[in-house]
């Protein structure tokens, strides 16, 4: 019997999603969603979340610069917020008065995101 592969299965997910989120730079912030996208899922927010709760520490994974769609910190106060927060400040990323950071500003936007059309903003969210 012949196994169907499909060109993208979970472990290749994971693996694209962990190499993607090593490539943001300091002072910058992807999405969830984008995240996901650039690995390939349309709909893997959720997944991009729970690859970020597992696999953080061990891969050393900068989880700090990856944020929702509403360009908030998705941890509550108390449960990571405040050290989240303070390490994108100390790369330069700024708040306004409502806890949001500008993803016009503060969004990266690789070079494989504009081969899409796709800029801040544009990027196909499910978070």
């Amino acid at each position: 019997m012949t196994q169907i592969k499909f060109p993208f299965d979970d472990y290749d997910f994971t693996g694209r999603v962990k190499n993607w989120i090593k490539k943001i730079p300091a002072g910058k912030v992807a999405t969830y969603g984008q995240i996901s996208f650039l690995a390939g899922h349309f709909n893997g927010a959720r997944q991009v979340s729970w690859i970020l709760h597992s696999c953080s520490k061990k891969d050393k994974l900068p989880w700090h610069r990856v944020i929702n769609q509403k360009g908030t910190i998705s941890l509550k106060p108390g449960s990571g917020y405040e050290k989240q927060k303070q390490l994108l400040e100390a790369e330069g990323v700024e708040f306004d008065d409502r806890q949001r950071i500008d993803l016009d500003r503060f969004q990266w936007m690789p070079e494989e995101m504009n081969h899409f059309g796709l800029y801040p903003m544009d990027t196909p969210e499910i978070s």
